[in-house]
């Protein structure tokens, strides 16, 4: 049998794992390389300067003796020492750097361990801890631990990069429950909103929005912002119906989050889902927050009354689009939802530059250094600029234009996980919704697959105690509502 060199089965590999056409195969190559590369023996090795084993070691070590005598008691108070994504630092980003395919072991281990001590928990007999004391600790856990969140960003036409991460999460089950989304982001998130699972089942790998569903020449000549209302008008209604978002979580128990921002200059953006808005339409809040100004008229929303008749909501005050003032509304959602962890797709032009990273670990930390030091340096300017044309008098559109600007400057562009469109797809016609043919948007598409493959393994890590804690507290729950009714149907006389 011949052997080939390490370097050059490393680099076969990698030239398979760039052209691998699913996730499963993806991981099969990675796991793969990782073996060639001496990765494997890394996520074997405890020792990192990232996280400090010791301390996850003990836990484990205890945990396990919890589980392996069935000492429910003493688990039950370890687990109430607390558990969160980050003990210890194990979930330093810089532990996802060194393999192609997940992390250290003893992390894998220690997350999985947790989750299993928790389903166990649940199953305890009451006689050791009662029901009302296993809701109790899981409702804590839920508020106390936190919750993933996506985050779609604005993007216009790159929009088919957001259908590849949603079609990769999905794949593994990995789609948080919490879903943000601005301009191009809202229609995405719209649809996560308003369809079922079942219905979401390969849904967006077909997904189309006509990639000509208007000439931008042709507007241009007309220079008639009406124009592009009415193809977003029309495609919107295409996919969205009247729907309130009350409704739409009713329908698939997900909470999404719309942004879109004031026409009025001192109106406050908002942030619209069912809590804050339960009886807009997602309709009217998806056509807000797709309405760039000067592209296309502010929208007016709309709402459900008590009869299900659709009335103006806030009559008076026009919206306009999410991404220019909150294109990833981090703090909203952590204050909501008790969001600690953002996945984000990134499509955003402006974003784009903020989340781009180098391969080199040098590199990449002179490279930050220098993005940090741009970006303040042009924030500043532009707002020495805005106040050179108020003191200048100067036209007020100009006022509303750098204002416009540096809202887009000054947000933050950069989640816990990143999963960002490489600049080699990014193609100004593209942008505009111009598609040579669905070839060029399938590789879009195919762009935030293969870009979410390598987040995946730090997703499921990142979010697996959520889920489990979420899932046992709704079985509790199930359970406590069944007792209730026993005890109705069948009182103790």
């Amino acid at each position: 049998m011949v052997k080939f060199p390490i370097s050059s089965s490393l680099s076969r590999l990698e030239s398979a794992l760039a052209s691998a056409r699913n996730y499963e195969e993806w991981r099969e190559l990675a796991g793969r390389l990782d073996e060639v590369s001496g990765a494997n023996k890394w996520k074997a090795s405890a020792d990192s300067e990232h996280f400090d084993a010791n301390q996850i070691s003990a836990r484990y070590r205890r945990m396990k003796d919890c589980l392996d005598k069935g000492d429910y008691e003493e688990l039950l108070f370890t687990l109430n020492e607390g558990i969160h994504g980050n003990m210890a630092g194990m979930g330093s980003a810089q532990l996802y750097t060194h393999a192609r395919l997940g992390t250290k072991t003893l992390i894998v281990d220690f997350v999985e361990l947790i989750a299993r001590a928790l389903r166990q928990l649940v199953d305890a007999p009451e006689s050791i801890i009662s029901r009302e004391r296993k809701l109790n600790f899981f409702r804590r856990a839920s508020h106390c631990y936190g919750r993933s969140a996506l985050s779609l960003s604005g993007g216009a036409g790159l929009i088919y990069f957001h259908h590849g991460v949603v079609d990769a999460l999905s794949s593994a089950e990995l789609m948080p429950r919490v879903i943000s989304g601005a301009s191009a982001g809202s229609w995405v998130c719209a649809q996560l909103g308003t369809l079922s699972d079942g219905e979401l089942k390969g849904y967006f790998s077909t997904k189309r929005y006509d990639g000509r569903f208007f000439n931008f020449r042709e507007l241009l000549r007309a220079r008639s912002s009406q124009v592009v209302a009415s193809a977003r008008d029309d495609m919107i209604d295409s996919f969205v119906g009247d729907m309130s978002f009350e409704e739409a979580y009713e329908h698939t128990g997900r909470h999404i989050n719309i942004s879109i921002a004031p026409h009025e200059k001192h109106q406050k953006s908002r942030l619209m889902n069912a809590m804050t808005s339960p009886n807009v339409t997602i309709r009217s809040a998806v056509k807000a927050s797709s309405s760039p100004s000067g592209l296309a008229p502010p929208v007016q929303l709309e709402a459900k009354d008590s009869r299900g008749r659709l009335k103006a909501y806030l009559p008076g005050r026009l919206w306009v689009d999410g991404s220019t003032a909150e294109d990833l509304p981090f703090k909203r959602l952590a204050r909501l939802y008790g969001v600690n962890h953002f996945v984000v797709s990134m499509i955003n032009p402006a974003g784009l530059l903020y989340t781009l990273e180098l391969n080199s670990k040098n590199q990449e930390n002179l490279f930050r250094s220098v993005k940090r030091v741009y970006f303040t340096a042009l924030k500043e300017s532009v707002r020495q600029m805005r106040r050179w044309s108020v003191s200048h008098s100067m036209l007020s559109s100009m006022d509303l234009a750098l204002g416009g600007l540096y809202q887009i400057l000054d947000q933050s562009y950069v989640g816990d996980i990143n999963i960002s469109l490489d600049l080699k797809h990014l193609r100004l016609r593209n942008l505009l919704y111009q598609y040579a043919d669905d070839g060029e948007i399938q590789e879009v598409y195919r762009a935030g697959l293969e870009a979410s493959w390598p987040k995946l393994e730090q997703i499921r890590m990142a979010s697996l105690i959520s889920k489990e804690i979420d899932a046992c507290l709704e079985t509790l729950e199930v359970i406590r509502k069944d007792a209730a009714v026993a005890a109705l149907n069948h009182p103790i006389v």
